[in-house]
Formats: C-alpha cells, sequence, structure tokens
C-alpha cells in the first residue's frame, strides 16, 4: 500500500480511531471477535511503518461515517457505502465537516417529523402508559425537539435521526420503524 503511495506523492494517510471498549454486556462471539482482532498491532503496524517512510499518519473519530456516505456521497459518486465512509474518513482528515445537505434537512422536517407525530398518535393507550412505551414517547419527543431546533443541535445527532428512521431503497429516501 505504501508503495503505490509513494508514486502517487501523497503525504499523509488518515486511519480510523476504532475503539472497541466494552460499555456493554456482550456475548461470547463479541468477546472471541475482539479478542481475535489483532486491532492495536495492525494499526501500529500501518503506524510505524507509514512514519519510517515519512507519511504524516492522522487518525479520526469513525462515528457515522458510514451513514453519511450513504446519504450523502453514495448516489452522487457511484460509490458502495464502505467506499464512502472511506470518503468521509479522508475527508475529516483533511478538516472537512459533514453538514446535511438541504435535501436531508428538509427531508427531516418533513417525512421524518410527520412520520414521528404519526407513530406518537397511532400507539395504543395501554402501550403509551407501559414502561417500555413511556420510554419510547421520550425518545421521539426528544428526536422532534432536535428536529426543530436543528441549528443549535451538533451535525451528528442530526444524523443519528435519519440513522434511526430512514434508509435509502434506490436512492429513494424511505422511512423505517422506530
Amino acid at each position: 500500500m505504501y508503495d503505490w503511495l509513494l508514486q502517487e506523492n501523497v503525504g499523509a494517510v488518515v486511519i480510523e480511531n476504532i475503539q472497541l471498549r466494552q460499555r456493554h454486556d456482550t456475548d461470547k462471539r463479541f468477546n472471541r471477535f475482539t479478542h481475535n482482532f489483532k486491532k492495536k498491532k495492525l494499526t501500529d503496524t500501518i503506524i510505524r511503518r507509514g512514519m519510517r517512510l515519512g507519511f504524516r499518519i492522522k487518525k479520526v473519530n469513525p462515528a457515522y461515517t458510514s451513514v453519511i456516505g450513504r446519504f450523502k456521497y453514495m448516489k452522487t459518486y457511484g460509490l458502495s457505502v464502505h467506499e464512502s465512509a472511506a470518503l468521509v474518513i479522508g475527508r475529516r482528515g483533511l478538516g472537512y465537516q459533514e453538514r446535511l445537505p438541504k435535501e436531508l434537512i428538509d427531508a427531516i422536517k418533513t417525512k421524518v417529523k410527520r412520520h414521528l407525530i404519526a407513530v406518537l398518535g397511532s400507539m395504543e393507550e395501554s402501550y403509551k402508559q407501559s414502561k417500555s412505551g413511556k420510554k419510547q414517547r421520550q425518545y421521539i419527543a426528544i428526536m422532534l425537539r432536535k428536529i426543530e431546533n436543528f441549528k443549535q443541535e451538533h451535525e451528528w445527532s442530526l444524523w443519528n435521526i435519519l440513522h434511526k428512521c430512514c434508509w435509502l431503497n434506490q436512492y429513494q429516501i424511505q422511512l423505517k420503524g422506530v
């Protein structure tokens, strides 16, 4: 990889700052995956070899890169989800912020907001009073507040709403259950 980068006169490499911290209960399969995954060794090798060859190495936060890539770059450039996520990682390494395009903001303000209000209205009265129903109502209310105050919200919270409520079907935004 570095040989090709040297041929292309590339001076920097951007990698994900992946941290597999255990913040929740895990099952045996997840524990085996994280134990066998030699993330630290692979990352150290990439960094060490890159620095030895004179590359600048930058680690970036990988949060929402797949979501941003899927909704923002996949259609525009005809990329897969993984390629568009890599594009987002590279852009973060260059210092760009990923703002929501106007069409996605409009979709959130119209389609998603209407959908969330409909979900709230269609809840059975008995479910609304249950513990899980109350939690879901609170969660939907938080999302609706974030949509209303989207200019004051952090960009990632809007990407999170898009991730939770929408999916792409033939590059068309479709709503999904909350």
